[in-house]
């Protein structure tokens, strides 16, 4: 293996609970009000549970053999060139997602904090800040991780909390009396974000101490996730208004400045962006780690930091031009995304695992 430092347990925790919000937290909610409305929280439910189900499956690809990442499994299952050729799917799709996320966060910033930034230069800094911590390795994004989960957690606990005197229940009864289609069909695209992206794990298992109690933690993190991603499109329905909360880029951003406590603590959004600054610097990280790990694997380089400078600038080029805005951004993710997510985080996961399977069957019976 390339990579030769290992996390513990609980950073592993720590890094999926971290993944799973990563961009969902805040552009989640107004992409499943605008098709599920009033029910988008049971859309929401919907898809925890079948996020639970999509980690099971990844569970039982990496038990197939553990001390193998993604890619390496991939040519152990499929044969060399077959899994090559896997491996670059994923690869590209990891460069894909890496890109639009980095023009997610530049989005948000030249749009809702400092307005008159150059989009450009905020993802160069962002870029250039994940850069080192993938060039530092796997343990001081794992150690770093746990410094900043604190932060991350309790700004959003605390706009949970804060929030809720303003809460109006009404806005989302009667519960699925009306839509009933449109809160199942919701639940397509919701799974895009952030649930068919997890087979990223796939590649970071092997440097978790411990496999068994990993597996676990993989459960815990989903759901922790989940809930909170949950909650917060409760909230945002109950307090916004489920049409309002549909027709805003960034509702949970929007939920923060509702928040008035006596007239005296009022407009404390900084929380949602402290906490989405968090989430969605280490899904990035993570994202441009497996990427620079697999392409090094790809290449039979003997470090992971060979290409790592170039993928930075290629990653800031890409989110600039892909997208011309966030408004086509999420029309991508509501519309288009599902597919390729779906065919890349359970159609190819499912291959290795079936393939794995029968490998493993034909293996024992010539034993026998």
């Amino acid at each position: 293996m390339i990579e030769k430092g290992k996390i513990g347990v609980r950073q592993f925790t720590v890094l999926v609970l971290m993944y799973t919000l990563g961009t969902a937290v805040i552009i989640l909610p107004s992409l499943t009000a605008s098709y599920a409305h009033a029910n988008a929280w049971i859309t929401m439910v919907i898809a925890m549970l079948i996020g639970i189900g999509i980690v099971f499956m990844l569970n039982c690809v990496i038990s197939i053999d553990w001390k193998k990442n993604l890619f390496e499994l991939s040519e152990h299952i499929l044969g060399k060139w077959v899994g090559k050729a896997v491996s670059v799917l994923f690869l590209t799709y990891i460069l894909l997602l890496t890109a639009t996320n980095l023009r997610q966060i530049g989005e948000f910033i030249t749009t809702q904090v400092t307005v008159e930034t150059p989009i450009q230069f905020v993802m160069f800094i962002f870029m250039m800040t994940s850069l080192i911590g993938v060039r530092l390795g796997l343990e001081v994004i794992g150690r770093t991780s746990e410094i900043f989960f604190p932060y991350a957690f309790t700004s959003l606990i605390l706009l949970l909390i804060l929030v809720a005197p303003e809460a109006d229940f009404r806005n989302v009864q009667p519960v699925l009396q009306e839509d009933i289609g449109g809160t199942f069909l919701a639940v397509i695209p919701t799974l895009t974000t952030p649930y068919l992206e997890l087979f990223i794990f796939l590649a970071i298992f092997p440097y978790v101490h411990r496999f068994k109690p990993a597996k676990k933690a993989f459960y815990i993190g989903v759901i922790i996730g989940s809930v909170i991603l949950t909650l917060i499109t409760l909230m945002c329905l109950a307090v916004l208004g489920p049409d309002f909360t549909a027709r805003q880029i960034f509702p949970s951003y929007i939920l923060g400045k509702k928040i008035s406590l006596a007239n005296f603590l009022e407009r404390i959004e900084i929380l949602v962006a402290i906490a989405w600054f968090f989430t969605i610097f280490f899904k990035i990280t993570l994202n441009f780690y497996v990427l620079n790990l697999g392409m090094s694997h790809f290449f039979n380089l003997k470090s992971t930091k060979t290409l790592s400078t170039p993928l930075a600038f290629i990653i800031i080029i890409m989110g600039i031009i892909l997208f011309t805005d966030i408004i086509y951004y999420n029309e991508f993710v509501a519309y288009y995304a599902p597919y390729y997510s779906a065919t890349i985080g359970i159609l190819l996961p499912m291959l290795l695992l079936l393939v794995g399977f029968i490998r493993k069957k034909k293996k024992k019976s010539k034993v026998g």
